[in-house]
């Protein structure tokens, strides 16, 4: 049988050469998305790569696919040697930018990130996917010592790895090396201002990035990063109580980054500039070494919004520490402990 990783690599490999096809080609959707679904009884059938990639090359071919797709098919083989050439570029690319960022406008400390790359058969994910999607997921596990390196986790479920999931790679690695390569707080899930608030703004820099960290289908990578980014924000019957907790978390935090989004537009002369933001939320990771610190502050900020706090004083005092802050005269850690 096939192993994973080799599994992987031929996904991967037709799901780049489809980038520039996939949205217009409907039919081969539904045939790609069939061929990764049963792609175990195949690596079956195959005693190598290259008897892989004809069977799956056949199956295609004959499965009503547009003829724009078969015309990508002959390259896929090309492709193979280099999709992790691929992954290393987004990883290098996306870590030199988020490390120029916090640079700029905070603090970058950690000397050493690493990526490691691997395969799984079983689905990450508790939803229901589309054609292609859902099939890479990424994470950073906690650091044992300060001095020890940070590890980016990115891992494949081949049987789900179409275009979109390819194109959702940049956005994942965006995710965890924007939000929790370089946070001073410990590692949570429950961690709404790392997990929402934090997310909000590792998509915004994706979204600016896109061109240089997936230069082969940046419009693509936008709105998979979009589509997947919503996906682990809902919650529904039936859900682990894990998976809930973790989306409820990634909500409240996301509503909380809006908020003062919201707040800092007037100050800024324009409510679609996010600098702000970005430049406030990379100092506030930095600047908040507790989980339960992060998680009082979003919640404090949402109690103002959602009208649960009546107090008017207390959106006044949160609104003068943020002018103060952009002005230059206040540290972001001021606005932490507004009241």
């Amino acid at each position: 049988m096939l192993p994973l990783n080799d599994v992987r690599r031929v996904h991967a490999a037709l799901a780049h050469q489809l980038l520039g096809t996939w949205a217009t080609c409907p039919k081969a959707q539904e045939a790609v998305h069939t061929e990764l679904l049963t792609s175990n009884a195949r690596t079956e059938e195959s005693a190598n790569v290259e008897d892989y990639l004809q069977l799956l090359s056949t199956r295609l071919r004959t499965a009503g696919a547009e003829q724009l797709v078969v015309d990508k098919l002959d390259d896929v083989a090309a492709e193979y040697q280099r999709v992790d050439n691929h992954i290393q570029y987004m990883f290098e690319k996306i870590l030199a930018l988020a490390r120029e960022c916090y640079e700029l406008y905070a603090s970058w400390t950690v000397s050493d990130v690493r990526l490691e790359v691997r395969s799984v058969t079983n689905r990450v994910y508790p939803d229901r996917e589309n054609f292609g999607e859902l099939g890479a997921v990424a994470c950073v596990p906690p650091r044992q010592e300060t001095d020890d390196p940070a590890i980016v986790k990115l891992t494949f479920i081949p049987s789900l790895l179409g275009p979109p999931s390819w194109a959702s790679v940049p956005y994942l690695l965006c995710h965890e090396i924007v939000c929790h390569v370089n946070q001073a707080a410990p590692m949570s899930s429950d961690d709404a201002f790392g997990e929402g608030w934090m997310d909000m703004v590792a998509l915004q820099l994706h979204d600016r990035w896109a061109d240089q960290i997936f230069p082969w289908a940046p419009a693509l990578a936008r709105s998979a990063a979009n589509r997947l980014s919503d996906t682990v924000l809902r919650r529904w019957t039936g859900m682990h109580k894990q998976d809930l907790d973790a989306r409820a978390a990634r909500s409240v935090g996301r509503e909380a980054a809006r908020s003062v989004g919201d707040m800092l537009g007037p100050f800024l002369g324009n409510s679609q500039d996010t600098s702000g933001l970005i430049q406030l939320s990379l100092q506030l990771n930095r600047a908040t070494p507790t989980v339960a610190g992060r998680l009082a502050f979003v919640s404090k900020i949402n109690s103002i919004e959602s009208g649960l706090n009546l107090d008017p004083g207390l959106k006044a005092a949160l609104l003068a520490r943020l002018r103060l802050w952009l002005q230059g005269t206040a540290q972001a850690e001021t606005i932490l402990s507004f009241e």
